[in-house]
């Protein structure tokens, strides 16, 4: 790999824009293998710890962790960089004429939600992964989201985090010109489903919160509210 050239191509804006697109779009997938990671809290608790321990022993993982730290901090330099950039070169009353354009709420609060999910990310960080596990995984996960407190955080970052994806997934594509007549309207689609389902995570908490239990009876399926 030529070493030279990459450190040109980051320095110019596009290369910038485009780092910021390639690792937005491998954090995006991330999420949405996490959010099938945590759907396996519904199959109890062997089916979860059974996972997350082959995950542990897995020595590969080390190095996936390494891997999307760095893509992480790829993601935040440039993403605030690019950031200055279109401030300082916009023209000017630009931020009264924001909302033309076809700009929405997750294009408009990009900076602000990932702000909001950097400092989730921090607390999740510090609640699940510095932490003693020897009551293991399930249970720990478990006993967090029978708090309301910690229930009403996690909603705002699964908030946070599917107004984010909501305009940069889309964006990604476009930045890295695939956007495409013909196949546009399937990429957005695509990247409001993969938003919409950042939702999960806010789910998944209130139905621990709220301990829910969904029995198999012989007449089909029932709902139960355990008083």
């Amino acid at each position: 790999m030529d070493i030279t050239f990459l450190k040109r191509f980051i320095t110019t804006s596009i290369g910038r824009k485009a780092v910021m697109a390639v690792s937005g779009l491998l954090l995006g997938g991330f999420m949405v293998v996490h959010l099938a990671e945590n759907l396996l809290l519904f199959g109890g608790e062997a089916a979860y710890n059974g996972w997350v321990d082959l995950l542990l022993s897995n020595p590969v993982t080390p190095f996936l962790e390494v891997g999307l730290l760095f893509i992480f901090i790829a993601h935040i330099i440039t993403g605030v960089w690019v950031r200055i950039e279109d401030f300082l070169n916009a023209p000017r009353g630009y931020e009264a004429r924001k909302w033309q354009g076809g700009r929405t709420i997750g294009s408009a609060t990009m900076l602000y939600t990932a702000a909001a999910i950097l400092a989730y990310l921090a607390y999740h960080l510090l609640t699940f992964r510095f932490v003693d596990h020897s009551m293991g995984f399930y249970q720990m996960v478990t006993a967090a989201f029978r708090s309301p407190a910690f229930v009403v955080i996690y909603i705002a970052g699964s908030a946070a985090l599917a107004l984010h994806l909501s305009h940069g997934m889309q964006s990604a594509f476009q930045t890295l010109g695939l956007s495409h007549p013909k196949y546009t309207p399937f990429i957005k689609i695509g990247g409001i489903l993969v938003a919409v389902s950042m939702v999960g995570f806010a789910l998944i908490s209130v139905y621990f919160l709220l301990n829910i239990d969904l029995k198999t009876a012989e007449a089909g399926y029932q709902v139960t509210v355990i008083r």
